[in-house]
């Protein structure tokens, strides 16, 4: 099977950004402003934690390991229900803009607004990114038990999970299926192509690094440049293997 590299699917986000940055800025403002806050904290914890370290001697150093080595984190439900709540606010808003911007890889001429991160919290969209996050989270963590790989590679088998949901729903045939379904229609649609999306993820560490060092300023570019390229390779593998092993949504 032919596949598109990624390195084309990034001239293709940057190709759709040229001219509309400003747009795409626009619509991705939420969680760019909540990533530049992040940068600059990591940024300045790094700075406060590198002058420390210089600061004090070897045997100082030494005494840390050691009361490091010899005390825990014991695991709390608290501290996994925060996780929970967290992630689910990140997916809610990181959803409606990956919809809109798969919508706008489709359609040129679309119109684009601010408010388009909302759009998973409206009655279209709302119950069903709810359903999918908590049954992936579910799955996620019972895998995890198993070891931290198996719980990684489901999260790639699920991660078109919402993709597919607004493509049935696009179709008017969602109707047709559990909320459970999609996590399934995407582990078939990623049956060999999670080392790909997994290179993609790799290929963004230095936007993401120069992100951090610029004390979150980076972030401006990074998100919608990330956000376009996820839109991006869902485009490309439907178009590539949709027919193929999802008839039920695209035969």
């Amino acid at each position: 099977m032919d596949q598109t590299s990624n390195r084309t699917l990034k001239k293709e986000v940057l190709e759709l950004y040229r001219g509309n940055w400003i747009t795409a800025i626009k619509i991705n403002i939420i969680p760019i402003v909540c990533s530049i806050f992040s940068g600059f904290i990591i940024a300045s914890l790094i700075g406060i934690i590198l002058y420390f370290f210089s600061q004090i001697d070897s045997s100082a150093l030494g005494t840390m390991g050691n009361y490091s080595q010899n005390s825990g984190t014991p695991y709390s439900g608290r501290t996994t229900a925060q996780q929970f709540f967290f992630q689910a606010i990140v997916v809610f808003f990181t959803v409606g803009i990956q919809y809109r911007i798969l919508d706008w890889l489709r359609h040129r001429n679309q119109r684009l607004s601010w408010g388009t991160a909302f759009q998973t919290f409206s009655r279209k969209y709302f119950t069903s990114t709810l359903a999918i996050f908590i049954f992936q989270f579910i799955f996620r963590f019972l895998w995890s038990f198993l070891l931290i790989i198996p719980g990684w590679i489901k999260y790639y088998s699920y991660s078109q999970a919402y993709f597919l949901y607004k493509e049935a729903t696009d179709r008017k045939i969602s109707d047709r299926f559990e909320f459970v379904n999609f996590i399934t229609f995407s582990r078939r649609l990623m049956d060999g192509n999670k080392a790909r999306l997994l290179g993609l993820q790799i290929s963004l560490i230095g936007w993401y690094i120069l992100s951090i060092i610029t004390f979150g300023i980076g972030f401006i570019w990074y998100v919608p440049y990330r956000n376009g390229l996820y839109a991006a390779f869902y485009k490309n593998l439907v178009e590539q293997r949709g027919q193929q092993v999802l008839p039920e949504i695209f035969g």
